[in-house]
């Protein structure tokens, strides 16, 4: 079977079963070696369903984004002026203010460069893709997510 978006990609009974084989490894040494608890995806269907709404979210702004960059590089690129932004998370948890610092990172023209206690550092590539950093949405969907369902 072809797949429509590479040349050379297909799918055989033997690679999915590679791939189940190493996940299946990872996942035990993960849990294992590394001590992780996926407890994160047990429990209540709501909490699946914030993260579904949550990744799906992400892949919007993530596309908007790439759109916005390539507008500023063919629109403008000798003005393009990059900037940093020092920026506090009301984020309690660990698990939500690395979601939050890998949601700035995936999203096209911005970068986490430090996250320390309830501070970032953000790397912009032009200074409008800075402007609200500190109340994005990521950060409010991620507020409501800790405060309601996350926490208990």
């Amino acid at each position: 079977m072809r797949c429509s978006c590479c040349f050379f990609c297909c799918v055989s009974l033997h690679a999915c079963l590679w791939g189940l084989a190493v996940s299946a490894l990872l996942t035990w040494f993960c849990r294992r070696g590394l001590g992780y608890d996926w407890r994160i995806f047990c429990g209540r269907p709501a909490r699946i369903w914030a993260l579904i709404r949550y990744f799906a979210h992400l892949v919007a702004e993530m596309l908007k984004a790439g759109l916005m960059v390539m507008k500023i590089i063919y629109a403008h690129p000798k003005r393009i002026t990059p900037k940093l932004v020092w920026f506090r998370t009301p984020l309690q948890t660990d698990r939500h203010k690395a979601l939050l610092s890998d949601s700035i990172t995936l999203t096209a023209g911005t970068i986490t460069v430090r996250a320390e206690g309830g501070r970032m550092l953000v790397h912009a590539l032009d200074a409008p893709l800075a402007e609200g950093i500190e109340n994005s949405s990521f950060q409010q969907r991620l507020e409501r997510m800790e405060a309601s369902q996350w926490s208990k």
